[in-house]
């Protein structure tokens, strides 16, 4: 299990809104924390959040007070479960978005040195904001949403072209959602690759195919967890296996850093 001072920073982003990376971005955390690592859920989304809405809940303290200087970062964190937190952020908060900007490092330098989590899942706007540009730059893993919708694609090209130049684009991952089958899901990743491959000389891996189910739908209606309501439906088991993977993938970095 973790045991670095440092957390594994994962970012979840996406070219466009409405792939459903946050509803991904909440069902992994919650998969990830049942398997021992003790997680943060940090919706970095300061104009419209949702994720403690997905789950039906409403902190008391939220990411603008950390922003404007009332509370440090430790006081922000709410648990959820065991081995589950969030940073929220509250809808509307007038925090003006470069100020956020200005503080994401700032911020994330602070949660490190106060508080002892194994993995921080980073949900961002959608687009290629600078807090998108900067929760990429600080994350260890970076998970692309896309679903077959042409703009879908289109958009999530753009932001792989702008993440060229700015990031270790090896951290990449492309996480195809929604999909009919698995061969729909691998004609997706196939299709943007493709596009990747003949003008940024680029093949981006899939992490993750993630099914169509109306339970998606019907959780979000429920404000509850898919993964936590029926972990053994497909849909649950397609995200308990990134989580698998992205354990993997921690346990590697540990076993690097012994060695060095």
């Amino acid at each position: 299990m973790p045991n670095s001072n440092t957390p594994f920073a994962i970012t979840v982003c996406s070219g466009k809104g409405g792939v459903g990376k946050s509803v991904l971005s909440a069902n992994l955390a919650s998969a990830i924390s049942k398997k021992g690592a003790n997680v943060l859920l940090w919706d970095a989304n300061i104009h419209f959040p949702n994720l403690h809405l997905l789950m039906g809940i409403e902190p008391p303290v939220r990411l603008n007070d950390v922003i404007s200087g009332k509370v440090p970062i430790n006081k922000a964190i709410y648990c959820i479960a065991n081995n589950f937190s969030i940073i929220a952020e509250a809808p509307a908060s007038g925090i003006q978005e470069n100020e956020l900007e200005y503080d994401l490092l700032d911020i994330y330098k602070e949660l490190i040195l106060d508080t002892n989590f194994d993995v921080v899942i980073i949900d961002t706007p959608a687009g290629a904001g600078d807090i998108v540009l900067q929760a990429a730059n600080i994350a260890d893993r970076i998970e692309i949403v896309i679903t077959d919708e042409p703009t879908s694609l289109l958009d999530a090209y753009g932001l792989i072209k702008i993440f060229l130049n700015q990031i270790n684009v090896d951290k990449i991952n492309l996480l195809v959602n929604n999909i009919i089958d698995f061969e729909d899901g691998n004609d997706i990743a196939t299709k943007l690759n493709m596009a990747t491959n003949k003008f940024l000389e680029l093949e981006i891996p899939v992490s993750g195919l993630i099914p169509y189910d109306r339970i998606v739908r019907q959780s979000i209606l429920k404000q509850e967890l898919f993964y936590d309501i029926l972990p053994e439906n497909e849909v649950a088991q397609a995200v308990e296996k990134l989580a698998d993977n992205i354990l993997i993938e921690i346990d590697k970095r540990e076993e690097n850093l012994i060695s060095k």
